[in-house]
């Protein structure tokens, strides 16, 4: 009897660690991810800030969502708003082609970074109709932020990406 009191409170000890790592994680990625708030010029290829703002962070609903604005004010502009989810954090992407993907953002094990993953989507047109699958945003020691954005398009992944360069607006 002594064994199975001892392996159910074992048991109960270990998912209660589990269960408050991951909140750490998700409290951690909220944080890292509202640390961008604020505007973020573009910086071209040549390595030079522009005028144009390439997005657009603020905080709303009492400090639990960031919205982001991807190039306001443009005809394409787009909307990302980022939530805790119980134990994850979430990342929905209202995109120009009308679509919605739905992605999980965690910690990059690889740098200073984080992942985003794709979950689920709405509104997509076809099966095989183009949509924003995965990216990944980077943190770069100049102080700029790259975000890294691959798609989907006939059920594949494309091996071509899109790379958006940005520096806080000063």
């Amino acid at each position: 009897m002594y064994r199975i009191r001892f392996a159910v409170g074992l048991i109960l000890t270990l998912i209660l660690i589990l269960a408050g790592t991951a909140s750490a994680d998700s409290k951690a990625v909220m944080e890292r991810l509202k640390s961008l708030e604020g505007e973020w010029m573009l910086v071209n290829e040549q390595g030079e800030v522009t005028d144009h703002v390439a997005t657009e962070f603020r905080m709303t609903a009492n400090g639990s969502v960031l919205r982001e604005f991807m190039f306001p004010g443009d005809p394409h502009e787009m909307l990302n708003v980022y939530h805790e989810d119980g134990d994850r954090v979430l990342m929905t992407h209202y995109c120009a082609s009308g679509n919605q993907p739905r992605l999980e953002v965690v910690q990059s094990e690889e740098g200073d970074g984080l992942l985003l993953k794709f979950e689920s989507i709405t509104n997509l047109s076809s099966p095989n109709a183009h949509f924003m699958h995965h990216a990944k945003y980077v943190w770069e020691s100049d102080g700029q932020l790259v975000t890294t954005w691959w798609g989907s398009q006939d059920g594949k992944i494309s091996d071509e990406t899109t790379v958006i360069r940005a520096i806080r607006r000063k």
